[in-house]
């Protein structure tokens, strides 16, 4: 027969503890519990509690007590928890604050116990019971889809670091997405940074969990992200929100209540599992799994290299940037499948020095910029042109944006402009009957020779070994986290270990996801041809914004021009359903559109009525998909975990920048 009010001690009244006697007599007040007392570990805090309340208050956990009770809640710190358990176990029902032991060997001891005396063993694995994870739990049930890709953050601020196991400290993640999902970890591989463990975990059934957990900052953080084939699943723990997502717009958002909060939820299930109700609950077995994927791999994380073995794949502006920055305190080789650095889409390019004129529908990107040209131009000043003019217009009809909103894009970021088109007695450079408005401004662009020669220079002094005519053809990772590449060159297949890997094949990004198991990104691949055209002028660039227009951009050298046209250039643009390029997408192109891109380009641009074609340039630009309302280019880091990271880069200035936040992160 079940208990109507089962009598409860509460063991330990510190910080957490406090909330716990709250919930408890706010439950008995409600009539479902009598509280038999509490027990403390200093006379000071016995007196304090009598002063404050009339339940009964001891100093010592005897058997006479514990016979008289139906069972205690246990809030002590967690290097007690094992001696308490045991003690309690002999004579009552146990909920005791997470984790259930320190070590593995105690969890198991404990859980056998738990199973011969019979009683209730239930470990405070709170975020079970908090509102957003049921809700969460709710919503899987009706997708019946696994998640590619589960990250999560829970950080508590710098200045509360207690110098506790960080894995043990902060195992809610762990246990949230055993919760959630139930499967088997399979490798782990974790990075330490002071008080911040970054935990990367496999399950079971090919997905990924990256948790970022400890003391950082000076804000609380606990958030959990869900990546599916089509959707985003993000639940903000603090706010109590679920906000889901499908091809970067929000489809529903929900907002949850905060009662009963999730240590009442918790407390009234071990109520119900004490009085013999029907109810599941996380008891020493959910405790024991929770601990072992907290410690696991805890001897090998001790034996942390100074140097790092690391392997970057791509030798392009954005992968010759990082190997620089990461050979200061780290072995790293570079391999390229092209016989020199710089040849594709750092080649093939318009050579903007971009200060931000181009992405007036994106802030993000011109703030992206503006952090990062600083960096840049320290090291690349003698690459950049300068001191010539650069003509933006905004077409009268078809444009993505107006006149006055271009003009407004300007002023608020402050980009420098007059308004005039560009003058010569006998030339007409614009067609100002098709433009409503022409800025001049002095944007630069890169001289591409002096930019390679700058950065071949930079790759030599660095230590970095670069391994050309070398093409990544597979990899996997170890159990013990080690990354395997098999690098196919002219001697045949060969394999290489490393500690860390970055992809950075932009249009080939997923590639590099498919082998390692990694959720794939969506990616719009754009065949780009660029052509090469002489025009006896003095050097200067026009661009019509912001839609299917043109635009003409100078060269390190005299008389010679890029042109593209933003819809005849494109020869081929699609997102991939398995994320990856078709094979031979670039080998024997026999399409062109040469005389498109001219014949279109002259009716912005009568200018180029007198340009004689050199020839054309074909690359496969790979681009964030679905961003086609702001053509947003920022650079993005994956961190997949495992040490692996993939950049999709923005824009040749942030080249830079991101390679030391790429170092920053692997630090």
């Amino acid at each position: 027969m079940s208990l109507k009010k089962p009598r409860i001690l509460l063991i330990g009244v510190g910080k957490f503890g406090e909330k716990h006697l709250d919930t408890l007599l706010t439950l008995e007040k409600k009539g479902l519990l009598e509280l038999a007392g509490v027990v403390v570990k200093t006379k000071k805090s016995e007196s304090c509690l009598n002063k404050s309340h009339d339940f009964p208050v001891y100093t010592k956990i005897s058997d006479s007590l514990l016979r008289g009770i139906d069972g205690v809640d246990i809030v002590t710190p967690p290097e007690t928890h094992f001696e308490i358990v045991r003690q309690c176990l002999k004579s009552t029902n146990i909920l005791v604050e997470k984790p259930l032991a320190m070590t593995i060997e105690e969890a198991v001891i404990l859980k056998k116990k738990a199973r011969t005396s019979k009683k209730v063993l239930m470990v405070g694995h709170i975020f079970r019971f908090h509102p957003s994870i049921k809700k969460l739990e709710e919503i899987l049930k009706k997708t019946k889809e696994k998640p590619l890709l589960i990250e999560g953050v829970f950080i508590n601020p710098k200045a509360t670091d207690n110098g506790r196991d960080i894995e043990l400290e902060f195992l809610h993640l762990f246990d949230m997405t055993d919760y959630l999902f139930n499967k088997e970890v399979v490798s782990k591989f974790t990075q330490r940074k002071d008080g911040l463990k970054i935990v990367s975990l496999k399950y079971k059934g090919n997905f990924t969990g990256i948790f970022k957990l400890g003391w950082y900052g000076a804000e609380k953080v606990r958030s959990l992200k869900l990546v599916f084939k089509n959707q985003i699943i993000i639940s903000d723990l603090i706010e109590n929100t679920i906000t889901i997502h499908r091809n970067g717009s929000v489809i529903k958002k929900y907002h949850l209540k905060s009662s009963p909060t999730p240590l009442e939820a918790e407390l009234v299930t071990f109520l119900k599992a004490i009085q013999k109700k029907k109810v599941i609950y996380p008891d020493a077995a959910v405790g024991q799994k929770i601990i072992d994927i907290a410690t696991k791999n805890k001897n090998e994380s001790k034996k942390i290299k100074t140097r790092k073995k690391i392997a970057i794949i791509g030798a392009g502006i954005f992968g010759t940037n990082c190997a620089i920055e990461l050979a200061k305190s780290n072995d790293v080789t570079i391999f390229e499948k092209n016989d020199g650095i710089l040849l594709e889409a750092s080649f093939i390019n318009q050579y903007r020095h971009h200060w931000g004129y181009h992405y007036p529908r994106s802030q993000g990107t011109v703030d992206d910029i503006r952090l990062a040209i600083k960096d840049f131009e320290n090291i690349y000043e003698k690459a950049i042109i300068r001191e010539f003019p650069t003509y933006y217009s905004i077409a009268k009809e078809g444009s993505k944006v107006s006149a006055q909103e271009y003009l407004d894009f300007c002023d608020k970021n402050k980009l420098p402009y007059t308004i005039e088109h560009p003058a010569h007695l006998d030339k007409i450079f614009i067609n100002q009957n098709k433009v409503k408005l022409c800025l001049k401004t002095f944007e630069p662009i890169y001289d591409y020779t002096i930019l390679k020669k700058i950065t071949n220079e930079r790759l030599k002094k660095s230590g970095a070994k670069l391994k050309l005519n070398s093409e990544i053809i597979g990899a996997k990772i170890t159990s013990n986290g080690q990354k395997i590449l098999a690098i196919k060159n002219v001697t045949g297949v060969t394999s290489q270990n490393f500690d860390y890997v970055i992809n950075v094949t932009y249009a080939r990004h997923n590639q590099f996801c498919k082998w390692l198991g990694f959720p794939v990104k969506p990616i719009r691949l754009d065949l780009v041809e660029a052509l090469w055209v002489k025009l006896n002028i003095p050097k200067m660039s026009l661009a019509v914004m912001d839609g299917p227009f043109s635009n003409i951009v100078p060269t390190g050298k005299d008389n010679i021009f890029t042109l593209v046209h933003i819809k005849e250039s494109i020869l081929r643009r699609f997102v991939p359903r398995d994320g990856l390029v078709p094979r031979d997408i670039l080998k024997n192109i026999k399409k062109t559109n040469i005389n498109n891109i001219m014949k279109r380009s002259i009716e912005w641009f009568p200018i180029i009525k007198e340009a004689k074609f050199l020839r054309s340039y074909y690359v496969l630009r790979g681009v964030n998909a679905y961003r086609e309302h702001d053509d947003a280019r920022t650079s993005d880091i994956a961190e997949h975990g495992f040490g692996c990271l993939s950049i999709l880069g923005g824009k040749i200035v942030n080249s830079v920048t991101t390679a030391k936040e790429v170092a920053r992160l692997i630090s």
